[in-house]
């Protein structure tokens, strides 16, 4: 029994560091690129929601592999969200101050995921303690009713857009 749980702290813990790389990469590319990606669709990936679909994977997804690409996929997506957040609420002036200095756009792209590294960090953490959280929580015996009404608490959470 304490093998099988440490097989899911460790197999969450390297799925969330896999997913947080990739997202730290795809974050940068979109990031140096200059290119403004509209992040609106990514408010479905909020705290509650990803709480909710890591509760039901656990109750509902037998295979542990499978399990795990699915937490790296939303692991990935969730900390490019909230990079990305974190990146657009910086003030349109400071961007240009640091430009203005004589910083090319690569290395504005590099300060700002420095700046904002902290709360990287702060956010792959979050993302851990959720996907334990769920499969505690998915050990009981609401799991699925548990996990629906997450999926809607966090759809209206989106569709207010509150974080």
């Amino acid at each position: 029994m304490i093998t099988s749980f440490l097989n899911i702290l460790f197999g969450s813990a390297i799925s969330t560091l896999v997913g947080s790389i990739v997202g730290l990469l795809v974050s940068y590319n979109i990031i140096s690129k200059r290119a403004r990606v509209r992040y609106q669709p990514l408010f479905l990936f909020n705290d509650v929601m990803m709480l909710s679909i890591m509760t039901l994977i656990w109750y509902y997804v037998d295979n542990l592999y499978l399990a795990y690409l699915f937490f790296i996929i939303m692991s990935s997506i969730f900390l490019v969200y909230k990079l990305l957040v974190a990146v657009y609420s910086m003030d349109k002036r400071f961007r240009l101050l640091v430009l203005s200095l004589g910083a090319d756009h690569s290395e504005y792209s590099r300060f700002i995921l420095e700046k904002n590294l902290g709360r990287f960090f702060a956010n792959v953490l979050k993302f851990y303690v959720l996907c334990i959280i769920g499969f505690l929580t998915s050990l009981t015996i609401y799991a699925s009713d548990i996990g629906f009404f997450g999926l809607i608490v966090g759809l209206v959470f989106s569709i207010v857009q509150t974080d």
